[in-house]
C-alpha cells in the first residue's frame, strides 16, 4: 500500500490517504477540516475513494466529512459504536463538547458544518478494508487503531503519538489508555506508527523513548 499523509485544521490533525500500488482504490483515515488537499490529491491521481475510516469521534477528526460527502454523496463512513454518541442526534454530543472545550472553534469553524455531516455512519466490525481493527480505548471510549501486519503499519489516531499519548480529560479514561498502550507495545518493534497528530514513528522507538510506554 501507499500512504500519503496530510495535516489540516487548527489542531494539526493528521489525515492519511491509503491507496494501492497497482490499482486506484483509496481510503481516507480520519477527516479533519478542511479536507481540500486530500480530496484534490485523490482526484489528481485518478484514485477512487472507497470509504473513510475514523480512529475516533472527536470533532477535529470528523469535520472534513461534510466536504467528502459533497464530492462523494454515497461515501461510507465508519466509526466505532462506542463513539457513535459524538455524531448521533444531530451531533449533540460534539456540540456539547465544543461548547465547553473550544467554543471559538465551534463558532468560527464548525457551526456551519454540523448540518452537512453524514447521518448514516457505519459501525466498525473487526476489519477496515486492508486493516485489522484493534480496540484502543482511553482517549475516547471508541478509539481504535488500524493495523496491517503484512505492511507493518498501524494508524493509532490519538492513542499514541511520537513521544506522547492522547489526552484523557475530554471524555477519556487514563487507565484504559494505559491498557491500550500495553496492547500496542506487543506489536513488532519495526511497525510504523502513523498518529493522529505529529510525525510518524515506530513501536520500537516508542518503547525505548516514550515514557507512557514503559
Amino acid at each position: 500500500m501507499r500512504i500519503q499523509p496530510f495535516t489540516a485544521g487548527p489542531y494539526g490533525t493528521c489525515c492519511y490517504a491509503v491507496y494501492e500500488y497497482d490499482g486506484n482504490k483509496c481510503i481516507l483515515i480520519d477527516a479533519p477540516y478542511p479536507l481540500e488537499k486530500p480530496l484534490s490529491f485523490i482526484k489528481d491521481h485518478g484514485l477512487s475513494l472507497e470509504a473513510v475510516y475514523l480512529t475516533h469521534g472527536h470533532f477535529d477528526h470528523i469535520f472534513g466529512l461534510a466536504e467528502a460527502r459533497r464530492e462523494y454523496p454515497d461515501l461510507p463512513v465508519f466509526i466505532a459504536a462506542e463513539d457513535y454518541g459524538y455524531v448521533k442526534d444531530g451531533y449533540n454530543g460534539t456540540i456539547e463538547l465544543l461548547s465547553s472545550f473550544d467554543p471559538f472553534f465551534y463558532s468560527r469553524y464548525a457551526s456551519g458544518l454540523i448540518a452537512d455531516m453524514p447521518d448514516d455512519y457505519k459501525i466498525y466490525g473487526e476489519s477496515a478494508g486492508p486493516f485489522r481493527v484493534i480496540r484502543t480505548p482511553g482517549h475516547t471510549e471508541g478509539s481504535v487503531s488500524l493495523y496491517s501486519e503484512n505492511e507493518s503499519v498501524i494508524f493509532t489516531g490519538d492513542t499514541l503519538f511520537r513521544g506522547s499519548v492522547g489526552r484523557t480529560d475530554i471524555g477519556g479514561d487514563n487507565e484504559k489508555l494505559i491498557e491500550s498502550l500495553r496492547i500496542l507495545k506487543g506489536l513488532p518493534e519495526e511497525t510504523l506508527v502513523f498518529p493522529g497528530h505529529g510525525p510518524m514513528t515506530n513501536i520500537g522507538i516508542e518503547i525505548a523513548s516514550n515514557p507512557y510506554m514503559k
